[in-house]
């Protein structure tokens, strides 16, 4: 029978870096407890949850023993609070576009300005997150310990004002009813939107409003409602359309955060 050997990561030096499977592993039991081996290696109990909940990618499987870059850790406490947590995104955090790398990595970006803003991993100097900087086992264990008690956060507030408005779905709804030219906007990839979208919504990918605002409508007064997989996406759409000047832009839950009636487009 193949032993497993439990203490191979058992003490590791605070300023060692730590790797993937070591955050994931301490992310997982700060909540969860000891979770028993699924296989032969001590951590994939703990990765096989986190893949299970959608804490982690295949990518972090693909780096599983690679010291961890700062962006996935804070993909990963971001999903925990979500998941694991059921902490809700803080609305306002513009308080991170201050960051110079903060748009670096495009699928980071909703990830890193939460676990900033609520003061979980700050930056390594005032003005830069440090994407693809590493964490030693003791700044991991600081993260973890705000993760858990957000007594010892030290959140960042200072931004500008968003002036988007997230609805419920029943809200946006009757804004839609009592309002016709409201435009109910997909902003994921034509690709996704094929593959399922809320019904009387119109694809506009986030990139192509990046490109050209001024593309989804003439009148800046029209309100605007945006949704996208998780939510992530259509918080960037919308700060860029209120950027161009539009007034009215409103978001609601991700397809992931809501049991929406799907529809998908006939071949």
């Amino acid at each position: 029978m193949e032993t497993v050997d439990f203490d191979a990561e058992a003490k590791p030096h605070p300023e060692d870096p730590i790797t993937t499977e070591q955050f994931v592993t301490m992310v997982i039991r700060s909540n969860k407890g000891h979770i028993e081996p699924t296989r032969g290696s001590w951590s994939s109990g703990y990765m096989d949850y986190a893949l299970h909940k959608g804490i982690i990618e295949d990518y972090d499987l693909t780096n599983i023993s690679k010291p961890i870059e700062r962006r996935s850790a804070a993909r990963i406490v971001h999903e925990a609070l979500l998941t694991e947590f059921g902490e809700r995104d803080e609305y306002e955090w513009s308080a991170a576009e201050h960051l110079r790398d903060l748009y670096s990595c495009h699928t980071c970006v909703m990830h890193i300005a939460q676990v900033y803003v609520k003061g979980i991993m700050l930056g390594r100097d005032p003005n830069l997150f440090d994407v693809v900087g590493g964490l030693t086992h003791a700044e991991a264990a600081a993260v973890v310990v705000r993760m858990l008690d957000r007594e010892q956060r030290i959140p960042q507030k200072e931004g500008r004002v968003f002036q988007s408005k997230c609805l419920t779905p029943d809200e946006a709804w009757a804004l839609m009813v009592n309002d016709p030219a409201a435009m109910l906007i997909d902003v994921r990839t034509h690709e996704d939107y094929q593959t399922g979208h809320i019904q009387d919504s119109i694809c506009i990918p986030v990139q192509d409003i990046s490109n050209n605002p001024f593309s989804v409508c003439a009148r800046k007064a029209t309100p605007l409602i945006l949704y996208c997989q998780k939510g992530y996406k259509s918080s960037l759409a919308a700060q860029t359309l209120i950027d161009a000047g539009y007034s009215r832009i409103y978001t609601i839950p991700g397809i992931e955060r809501y049991p929406y009636t799907i529809c998908r487009v006939q071949e």
